[in-house]
């Protein structure tokens, strides 16, 4: 990283100057082995906030993100992935959608891109603990090539010692985002010392950036909070999340300079790295068998997941994890495993046993992403082109359900239970009605609940998985429709519910369209959007009748909505009451 831009980013309220002076002093014999993190409370403009204190001038302190076993489209209890990874501190990293569990920011380890999220703001650390808070352009590849550690969420909330605010400006729209919720933020202070801060109190984001900017912080992003918001500190819980993490910003204290490692560093000097990391890598291999071997498997885990992170070219490490996981019975993270030692066995040009091991992830997680992703290329690189095209047709199915909100039960009833929390009242049963009318091949008929929805030519329904949901497909495209009914207050407004359903879902696009569909009574209310999220293009339609709430789901791929729009709009027309 140039040290100019480091210099500026330094330069609010002559930070510069204070920065030099802290460094001369941490050369100072016995003054830089002082304990590199802390813990503290403070009560900061009348909020309390738990703060843990890094010093980046401590040579051995690594700052990184860790990720679930099960990533990327899993998650993992913070104290399950805590005590596995053994950081000396960790908070919630960037945010994921509640429904592909996908985040949303970049995420960069040991200078590997590990995922793309192309949005938000950054917090880059050099080897060398040199930091950067980057402004990202929506959408657009950033070069993280002089940084080992990038962590991208967002807003930007502090910047050169001013409070610097513009979410929308960075493309966030999600009410989970912009509204009052428990809060976890980074910050750099003037004298080199990173902050993870956590409040359990309901702030906006304005009053968290003047919480950091409070705390002494130059510079300052957000970083996931609600029921996400979460910290650990040296095998505690200080503040435990409502709900399991896809991935976390940690810190640990003593990492040798010899395993550290970015893409700018010269090709002799990555390769010497990368031998010492991969004997690394060996020797803990070797101390996994002795737990293997007592059937501790909790310990084997974390250290075969150690060698798969010191030498993430090894494929065996990567299916000894996976068949350890699957003999601990977490076979979605066995799954993960396995998919992963098949994109090693890619990259080397084994393609047969990339496939084998593809279809054992499969075995063990049939909705496993990374592996469904992956297998139409395996399977055109053995030459097996039609199977490659039903692979391929199956991930785009399953691509389009998964971004669906209506399709996760679990979700549905969470936003049940926060609209009812809204109108202060309480169900006495959460769950929404099952869909038992008559159903055609084309034609669903609910005398009971007075419902009824009819396909165009082409479509049909298929069995149905989830008894208080239909499903139904295109014939020849990859084109899906989804019906759920769920309970509602009567106090609820129709806009309030439809923001209730797309908060968190953290969608690339969401309009709000005019109402389509035939004429209707005083009884059913109608609202309509369109969304589009990772490729898929979405229509939905709400209709509030009495105590439910319908959803009606339309997806397809990006390049087809306007193929789909004739289709749809039939649907649409053909969702009626009586």
């Amino acid at each position: 990283m140039p040290w100019w831009r480091f210099a500026r980013l330094m330069s609010a309220r002559g930070a510069s100057l204070a920065v030099l002076v802290m460094t001369a002093l941490l050369a100072l014999p016995g003054l830089s082995e002082a304990r590199a993190v802390g813990y503290r409370v403070e009560f900061v403009n009348g909020f309390g906030c738990h703060v843990v204190q890094i010093n980046l001038g401590s040579p051995k302190v690594k700052v990184t993100p860790i990720l679930s076993l099960r990533f990327p489209g899993g998650a993992e209890p913070m104290m399950s992935l805590c005590r596995r990874e053994q950081p000396s501190a960790a908070v919630t990293g960037t945010f994921f959608s509640k429904t592909t569990l996908l985040p949303v920011g970049d995420i960069v380890i040991d200078g590997r891109l590990e995922y793309f999220g192309g949005m938000g703001s950054a917090i880059a650390l050099t080897p060398e603990n040199e930091v950067a808070f980057e402004r990202l352009p929506y959408g657009r590849r950033w070069d993280w090539g002089p940084f080992e550690s990038v962590l991208a969420c967002g807003p930007l909330l502090v910047e050169r010692g001013e409070v610097a605010l513009a979410p929308r400006h960075e493309h966030f729209q999600d009410p989970h985002v912009l509204g009052r919720a428990s809060r976890t933020a980074v910050g750099l202070t003037p004298m080199n010392k990173l902050l993870m801060v956590v409040t359990r109190e309901q702030v906006s984001l304005w009053e968290l950036a003047k919480i950091m900017r409070s705390l002494g912080c130059i510079e300052a992003i957000n970083l996931d909070g609600g029921s996400s918001t979460g910290m650990y500190y040296r095998g505690s819980a200080i503040v435990r999340p409502a709900r399991s993490l896809v991935n976390m910003l940690a810190v640990y204290e003593d990492v040798p300079r010899e395993t550290r490692t970015c893409l700018c560093e010269l090709p002799d000097e990555r390769s010497a790295i990368y031998r010492y990391r991969a004997a690394k890598a060996y020797e803990v291999y070797m101390r996994a068998q002795v737990p293997l071997a007592l059937g501790k498997l909790e310990e084997a885990v974390r250290l075969l997941n150690q060698a798969t992170q010191l030498d993430h070219l090894n494929a065996s490490y990567q299916v000894r994890l996976a068949s350890t996981l699957a003999r601990r019975g977490d076979d979605p993270a066995a799954s993960v495993a396995y998919a992963r030692a098949a994109e090693i066995l890619t990259s080397k040009g084994h393609h047969e046993e990339a496939l084998a091991r593809l279809q054992s992830a499969l075995e063990h997680d049939p909705g496993n992403r990374l592996a469904r992703r992956a297998l139409p290329a395996a399977y055109r690189a053995v030459g097996m082109e039609m199977c490659a095209e039903v692979a391929e047709y199956e991930w785009q199915l399953s691509e389009m359900q998964r971004r669906l909100v209506a399709t996760h039960a679990d979700l549905m009833t969470e936003m049940t239970e926060r609209a009812f929390a809204l109108a202060g009242t309480a169900p006495e049963d959460l769950r929404g009605p099952a869909l038992a009318g008559v159903c055609g091949e084309r034609t669903y008929v609910d005398s009971e609940l007075g419902v009824r929805l009819a396909l165009p030519a082409c479509w049909y329904f298929t069995g149905p998985a989830d008894p208080s949901a239909l499903l139904a497909q295109h014939r020849f495209q990859p084109m899906l429709v989804h019906l759920r009914a769920v309970r509602v207050p009567a106090g609820v407004s129709l806009e309030r519910l439809v923001d209730l359903y797309w908060e968190g879902s953290f969608q690339e696009e969401i309009i709000r369209a005019p109402v389509v569909g035939p004429a209707l009574g005083q009884e059913v209310q109608r609202a309509r959007t369109l969304s589009s999220d990772g490729g898929v293009y979405c229509q939905t339609v709400f209709a509030v009748r009495g105590e439910l709430l319908w959803v009606l789901s339309m997806a397809t791929t990006e390049d087809l909505r306007d193929a789909a729009s004739t289709d749809f709009a039939a649907i649409a027309e053909g969702l009626t009451f009586f």
